[in-house]
């Protein structure tokens, strides 16, 4: 019989504070910075008649949807002020 499947080993980690991949987090701090260009996912449950609506927008715009979410933050900024 054959000797099957092996796990393979973990990928090494990196040392926290490595500053080439992400900020150090010092004691006591609750949220790391982190900078204004980093992609992050954003998943919110919103109706379906929205996200219909900002998906026909898109298309309509030919814009990315994420663009579109750039610009309403902006318009809602001038509305009730920054954040």
């Amino acid at each position: 019989m054959g000797k099957g499947l092996r796990i393979a080993e973990p990928p090494p980690r990196r040392p926290i504070g490595d500053t080439a991949q992400e900020p150090a987090v010092t004691v006591g701090e609750k949220f790391s910075q982190v900078r204004e260009d980093d992609k992050v996912q954003f998943n919110k449950r919103v109706s379906r008649g929205v996200a219909d609506g900002f998906e026909l927008l898109a298309i309509r715009t030919r814009r990315k949807i994420p663009d579109l979410l750039i610009e309403a933050l902006e318009m809602l900024q001038e509305r009730y002020g920054k954040v």
